[in-house]
């Protein structure tokens, strides 16, 4: 057995390299030559290859943007940025703005020690700012800072109603950092629901487009599109323990949240004016001012027409969110409005998009102290009541109500303007006895942020709030609103 299988192991030898020397061998076929020579394509051959799919793709693979969320900040000893959240994005118009989903950005949203980058299939850079974000809907809308001159190219929307069950769909995204990746497959449903854990907790989304296109980690924010190369849905999710079941946004839904949240004021930038402007004809109008609003206050009227903000003329409702982006709370910005065929310049002062969440949940308006000897008296003041000493040190800013809404939660608690929050208590289980817990905020965003959980893990949320008025420790059950 053992010479019999040498004997064939040569043969076999053998035959290879009389096979290579014909193929060497002038006069061979071009067939016995394909294997061993790049021989190109003729234009005709590649007129062929390019399909409906590779169409679509060269129209929009420019429009789809790498999405990083970076913290900004010391790491091992060097200052530098750290990638902590990758996703993608879609162009919307040619000066940059973008959409992608709320949870890909939702850490850098109101947080100066994150920032958001992009980058293009063209190897550019920018840096965006987030306008605005819809939770309920997983979209938020982003902003590129462009240099002068710096044009993007923006996608060609759809008409998601239009879709039909197994037709041809695309997604384009930027799975584990892969950039610009392309997967295919078939639109497989549609109006379907899903539950996802999000960044607060766990949401649901309903009326989404099913598809058999792989939509793995980091394509959330990118396109879905049709074999024209057209839009048709913002991807969202993939199904855990599922293979080849992704979803998507139709982009029906995308462009009316785009209309009717993503550019009204009450979810514009981290300043909050109180104003909801609509496109009547060519003109833009403030349709609603709500009253005590920071435009209330400032003398703004339903049907004034906004001809320009901090002196940039106002020609759509983009332009007013982008006026919105250098704005800073408590910062005068200057509208100029026709009424009545009169032109009058008024100086609202904006408040935080946090301290408006807290007026909504409690209806109390605070401010950040920052008088040094003012947060030293209430801070030593807490540390009495709570008999622990004095303070090892001291926050940067207190809390002072500045007002109490009609109606609201904080009236009917008590509060009363003037009153500095020392405050929330939360009482804990531990073994066999309880403790509680003094938690202290420095920061609006702070407060925020804990009323925002409070509300997110009690069926009926209602916080015990301590305030310091007149050197005397108040405390009390308050009601906070969804």
């Amino acid at each position: 057995m053992q010479s019999a299988r040498i004997r064939i192991l040569a043969l076999l030898a053998t035959a290879g390299a009389l096979h290579a020397q014909t193929l060497n061998r002038p006069g061979s076929s071009r067939a016995e030559r394909s294997l061993y020579q790049v021989l190109q394509p003729s234009e005709s051959e590649l007129a062929d290859r390019v399909t409906p799919v590779v169409r679509a793709v060269r129209a929009t693979s420019d429009s789809v943007v790498s999405v990083y969320v970076e913290a900004i900040g010391q790491f091992r000893g060097r200052t530098r940025n750290r990638v902590e959240g990758q996703g993608s994005g879609v162009i919307l118009d040619r000066n940059g703005l973008a959409i992608t989903n709320w949870h890909v950005v939702a850490r850098a949203s109101d947080d100066p020690s994150r920032r958001v980058r992009v980058n293009l299939k063209s190897g550019k850079d920018y840096d965006a700012q987030i306008l605005s974000t819809a939770p309920d809907y997983d979209l938020a809308l982003m902003q590129f800072v462009l240099p002068d001159g710096d044009e993007v190219q923006p996608v060609t929307a759809g008409d998601s109603d239009s879709l039909m069950i197994g037709e041809t769909v695309i997604a384009i995204g930027n799975p584990k950092g892969h950039a610009n990746t392309v997967t295919v497959g078939v639109l497989s449903a549609q109006d379907r629901s899903i539950s996802v854990r999000t960044p607060d907790g766990v949401r649901n989304y309903k009326g989404l487009l099913q598809t058999d296109a792989a939509i793995n980690q980091g394509n959330s924010g990118g396109a879905l599109l049709d074999i024209t190369g057209k839009l048709i849905g913002i991807n969202n999710a993939m199904s855990v323990g599922s293979e080849n079941i992704g979803f998507a946004i139709p982009v029906n839904t995308v462009r009316r949240v785009f209309n009717e949240i993503l550019l009204s004021s009450e979810n514009l930038g981290a300043v909050y004016l109180g104003i909801q402007v609509d496109k009547q004809g060519d003109q833009i109008v403030l349709s609603k001012v709500v009253p005590d609003s920071p435009a209330d206050r400032a003398g703004l009227e339903e049907g004034d027409q906004l001809l320009a903000m901090r002196a940039q003329p106002i020609h759509s409702k983009v332009d007013y969110a982008r006026a919105l982006l250098e704005t800073q709370p408590q910062e005068p910005i200057s509208l100029t409005i026709r009424r009545r065929g009169r032109e009058i310049t008024l100086r609202p002062v904006p408040i935080s998009s946090a301290s408006r969440s807290v007026v909504l949940r409690t209806g109390l308006e605070f401010e950040e102290v920052t008088d040094t000897a003012e947060v030293r008296r209430v801070t030593d003041r807490m540390y009495e009541e709570l008999s622990e000493g004095k303070p090892s040190s001291y926050p940067n800013s207190i809390l002072r109500v500045v007002g109490v809404r009609p109606d609201s939660s904080g009236e009917q608690a008590g509060f009363q303007k003037g009153d500095v929050l020392l405050g929330i208590v939360e009482t804990v289980r531990e073994f066999w006895k309880n403790r509680t817990i003094l938690h202290t905020y420095a920061t609006l965003k702070e407060l925020d942020d804990s009323l925002h959980v409070i509300v997110q893990r009690q069926r009926e949320p209602e916080a015990d709030i301590w305030i310091l008025r007149n050197d005397d420790v108040w405390d009390g059950p308050l009601k906070l609103s969804r």
